[in-house]
């Protein structure tokens, strides 16, 4: 489900039939996977969010505040049942015949484009002209001799697992900072990337990955949601903000 805060915390509360405490209501949020978010206090932007509703609308918000971040409906709003959180019928899936090589061509393509939209024209990135193994992305700073080298670790589904797993083998893994490792899941239902993903440069992740097959494949295993215990927490990034990444990396080399 893609509703946002309020329209969720209408349903939660309206199947509730009582008041319930912000923290509640997205705790049951995001156990029922109706809410998706990368931020480290998802309770904190909904009982923000529910304030402000109330504040700015008063007697018209669908909502009343009862107690310290504590909230209930307000009855005397009157809210169409589908207008709120009518979920789409599932409609659209890929063709079940695209093979992994070709879904791992669309993510890098999905990469790639991320770069050139986000790179304010400082980036060039292209495919190398070889098959090297590895090396799925090469990225140019204009007017300088920066390179980097990015390796796609992609993961497709139309249900987004709470858990990313991957893995890369050691050979192909470089401990130089001018290469890195993308790791992200393509939702095949909403037909585009997931609106985070992982930037991990790759001497970081040669320290930090799961060893495999006597050290022949390293291991990625990544919460959807931020954990405290989640060592790789702190390169969960939006999408967006990839290619500021890149130049960011740029600049340690």
């Amino acid at each position: 489900m893609s509703s946002g805060f309020k329209d969720i915390a209408y349903r939660i509360l309206k199947e509730a039939g009582k008041p319930l405490h912000s923290k509640e209501i997205t705790k049951i949020a995001l156990e029922r996977e109706w809410l998706i978010t990368a931020g480290k206090t998802p309770e904190a932007t909904m009982n923000s969010l529910l304030i402000v509703d109330i504040n700015k609308k008063k007697e018209k918000s669908r909502f009343i505040k009862v107690g310290p971040s504590t909230f209930g409906l307000n009855k005397k709003v009157a809210v169409p049942e589908k207008e709120v959180y009518e979920e789409p019928e599932r409609v659209y899936k890929i063709s079940k015949g695209i093979s992994p090589r070709q879904k791992g061509g669309i993510a890098e393509a999905r990469i790639a484009e991320l770069i050139t939209l986000y790179g304010d024209t400082t980036l060039a990135c292209y495919k190398p002209i070889s098959d090297d193994e590895g090396i799925d992305l090469i990225v140019k700073e204009k007017g300088s001799q920066k390179t980097m080298y990015i390796q796609v670790k992609s993961r497709f589904g139309d249900k987004p697992d709470k858990v990313f797993t991957a893995t890369t083998k050691t050979s192909s893994i470089t401990d130089n900072y001018q290469m890195a490792i993308v790791f992200c899941f393509f939702d095949t239902e909403q037909g585009d990337l997931w609106d985070y993903l992982w930037f991990v440069p790759a001497p970081d992740f040669l320290k930090k990955a799961n060893r495999l097959q006597n050290n022949t494949n390293l291991g990625f295993v990544a919460g959807r949601r931020r954990n405290e215990d989640n060592k790789w927490d702190e390169y969960l990034i939006d999408k967006r903000d990839l290619a500021n990444k890149i130049i960011e990396q740029m600049g340690r080399y």
